[in-house]
């Protein structure tokens, strides 16, 4: 059995190799934290299709940039606190540990700021994706303008057969999968299940999916139905510090039988998206490695 994983979008500043490594040490720390500590992960048939660096070749750069929707409270801390704050939100090769859900009294003042604006922007974020929800038009422009990559995907069919490329050379039809998709990745991944009903998925485990959004689900061309190739159970991961996962896959379209299990867990609050919160949840952790000992 293997175990494919799928990223999500703004990964050009690692190439597929760092990525990989990326995923496996937020893995690894997760197992260590969890009842399968014992598991060994080097006997473990794990992929990873790499497709970040198709937006350069495409002549396309991400623009998102989260912070220019920080509330406009933010402009009202003293300077200097802002850019301690900001420091502190900056990208680290560090993997911090699970739970992350208090704010503790003794932490320094630069911390908990970096908490509570990312506290603050993350209520509003989830505010604004409900709200878009119900305009998807207006939630297009803003797609187009701020997700490039996820609008080439839904747009682009040449992008899309690239990306579905790289996913295909990495499964097979004589083998039985557990597909890992995160953000973005679980859009790609159920569009590519939908088209390759061949391949065999035991357990499909989608992680702050933005299938729910109707923007989303506008796009995609085909009905929208449980793919014929997932052959257990669909299992979808929510945060609720997450603003991009404001709803689960629950609703219509998504009542199929059997249901998707959807479980909401606790990420981290200053990187509610990332894909460090999820991979390295205990529940997470388990749903991976349950099928690989049930062999």
């Amino acid at each position: 059995m293997k175990i494919i994983f799928i990223h999500g979008m703004n990964q050009q500043h690692y190439s597929a190799q760092t990525l990989r490594q990326h995923w496996l040490q937020i893995f690894q720390q997760g197992l260590r934290c969890s009842q399968y500590s014992a598991f060994c992960l080097s006997t473990a048939r794990i992929e990873q299709p790499f497709y970040g660096d198709l937006l350069t070749q495409h002549h396309q750069q991400n623009v998102l940039d989260l912070n220019t929707f920080l509330p406009k409270a933010w402009l009202n801390f003293p300077l200097h606190l802002q850019q301690t704050a900001q420091k502190a939100m900056e990208h680290s090769d560090f993997i911090p540990f699970l739970p992350h859900d208090s704010v503790s009294q003794n932490l320094p003042i630069s911390a908990r700021l970096n908490l509570y604006s990312a506290l603050a922007k993350d209520i509003m974020l989830k505010e604004l994706s409900i709200l878009l929800n119900h305009f998807p038009q207006l939630h297009e422009k803003l797609i187009h303008q701020f997700l490039i990559e996820a609008y080439l995907y839904l747009s682009n069919e040449c992008f899309l057969r690239e990306v579905h490329a790289r996913i295909l050379a990495c499964m097979s039809a004589h083998q039985k999968h557990i597909v890992v998709a995160h953000s973005l990745g679980s859009v790609i991944a159920y569009n590519l299940l939908h088209m390759h009903p061949e391949f065999q998925v035991c357990r499909f485990i989608t992680l702050g999916s933005p299938l729910a959004f109707r923007i989303i689900q506008d796009k995609i061309l085909h009905p929208i139905i449980r793919p014929k190739g997932i052959h257990g159970d669909w299992m979808n991961f929510y945060s609720h510090d997450d603003f991009l996962t404001a709803f689960p896959l629950s609703n219509a379209p998504f009542c199929f039988k059997p249901a998707i299990i959807n479980q909401m867990i606790s990420t981290f609050a200053n990187k509610p998206h990332e894909i460090t919160g999820y991979l390295q949840h205990p529940d997470v952790v388990k749903s991976i490695v349950e099928p690989l000992q049930k062999r």
